[in-house]
């Protein structure tokens, strides 16, 4: 009959029956037994909206929320299920708990209405002019998925000029899924996000976080050099003595050697410091011997790539020991060429034979690194020839030979500035052209090629193993 029908005693009763409004029929689930279960789901939406009028009534209310010259009538029990805040308040023995009138501080009108709107509601309207005092209101207030949201709106609004900001609001806030984040973003865009002044504002432990990141974006390591300056400079009272702590993070075997003569040993707070000595032996130390940044001397193992196994296997040693040196394949054999043995340089060139795995040297002997020229060398005739002329010097760089193609990538010039452009040599057409421009420059670093169709570029960290 599907109707409804009231009793002698006054109650309502609903006879649910096979005429039943579709609508309802759909909120039973039917079971093998003789139960049936209803689940209305939108009853919770029901119930938010009806307490949500009552508050816009007034009806019912028990507590008025003071915030400066505004009030607003709520219901204690309401606040106490969407927030701990506000359940500590009213449900230990406090004297709030029996108060009508609550006095709020550390938050505007504007913002606790946002608050109660979406303890109400459960929405809420982020924008960039007010996310800030919404996640401290929302932080106060303990409502972790207002708090929530507001850092995934933040993580997204992530930009150079505002980075540091949102980063010390996270600190402030102890938010440390959105601190990583944003340090994260400072590492990748680190050479944008340095050249704003709010940068000097970072606290030393961020600061050291960022910079001793391998995945740091830098052109040069002298960028990190003077940040670390800059820093210091900016509060310098109170940051010196954090100095060679965050020194640490800058890898001065990587800067040119004039540089750390002329700019690094000389800069007065350097000169004044004892304790960052050692870091300048260390680079001293590298250049003067030729170790490694770990201690370790100039290796002469050599290992090979199985790509059928995914494997690196040991195989024979190179007969002496080099570094900075630069290999191709020719004819079956792998070359060996040049480098640096941790005392002087190398003008030898070692053969490897993959057939009865040994290296041999080569009668090869050619001077210097900085080349202005390109050579081709012919192992049938044992003989260097030219083959073309750079406008510029260039050392350090990286070459591989693609698509029968010979790509030049980066390096440095005559003045020791990193080179970003690389040349294409032509070996059909016999002409040297200027490819394309690298996203930046790059040098002492090795070029390969895959499967003959791409050509990638990697950095090598000093000190780092890197496959």
């Amino acid at each position: 009959m599907g109707e409804t029908m009231e009793n002698n005693s006054g109650n309502f009763i609903i006879s649910l029956n096979s005429e039943c409004p579709k609508e309802l029929g759909e909120l039973i689930e039917k079971s093998s037994e003789d139960i049936r279960k209803f689940d209305d789901t939108g009853f919770t939406l029901a119930l938010q909206n009806g307490l949500e009028n009552l508050r816009l009534e007034k009806s019912l209310t028990d507590v008025v929320l003071c915030v400066g010259t505004s009030v607003f009538s709520c219901h204690r029990v309401v606040l106490a299920a969407a927030s701990n805040y506000f359940r500590a308040m009213f449900c230990n023995d406090l004297k709030e708990k029996y108060e009508e009138k609550i006095i709020i501080k550390g938050v505007d009108a504007e913002t606790m209405e946002v608050i109660l709107d979406y303890a109400y509601t459960s929405k809420m309207v982020i924008t960039k002019q007010n996310v800030q005092k919404i996640l401290e209101a929302a932080s106060l207030f303990q409502f972790l998925r207002m708090v929530d949201a507001c850092s995934s709106f933040l993580t997204e609004a992530l930009h150079p000029e505002n980075c540091v900001g949102i980063l010390r609001l996270a600190d402030a806030h102890c938010l440390d899924s959105l601190s990583l984040q944003v340090q994260n973003y400072i590492i990748q865009n680190f050479s944008q996000v340095v050249n704003h002044e709010e940068f000097l504002e970072l606290p030393f432990d961020s600061l050291h976080y960022i910079l001793r990141s391998d995945e740091l974006y830098v052109t040069e390591e002298s960028q990190v050099f003077e940040t670390v300056i800059n820093w210091v400079c900016y509060k310098q009272t109170e940051r010196i003595s954090f100095l060679p702590k965050i020194l640490e993070c800058v890898r001065l075997p990587l800067l040119d050697p004039w540089y750390i003569v002329g700019t690094v040993e000389a800069n007065p707070m350097i000169r004044q410091c004892p304790d960052i000595f050692p870091l300048l032996q260390e680079a001293r130390m590298y250049y003067l011997t030729g170790n490694e940044v770990s201690g370790k001397e100039t290796q002469q193992e050599v290992w090979k790539y199985n790509s059928s196994i995914n494997k690196w296997i040991q195989i024979e040693f190179l007969n002496m020991g080099r570094w900075r040196h630069k290999m191709a394949a020719l004819c079956g054999k792998v070359y060996a060429i040049g480098g640096f043995d941790g005392n002087q340089r190398i003008y030898s060139v070692e053969a490897y034979d993959p057939f009865h795995n040994c290296w041999t040297e080569v009668d090869i002997f050619f001077a210097g690194g900085a080349m202005k020229a390109l050579y081709s060398y012919s192992p049938l005739e044992d003989t260097w020839c030219l083959v073309t002329k750079f406008s510029h010097e260039r050392a350090s760089c990286g070459i591989a030979a693609c698509c029968n193609k010979i790509f030049i990538t980066g390096g440095r010039d005559e003045r020791n500035e990193v080179i970003a452009t690389v040349l294409c040599w032509n070996v059909d057409t016999e002409k040297l052209t200027e490819e394309c421009v690298l996203p930046r420059g790059v040098s002492h670093h090795s070029s390969v090629t895959i499967r003959k169709s791409y050509t990638h570029i990697r950095r090598i960290v000093t000190g780092a193993v890197s496959v």
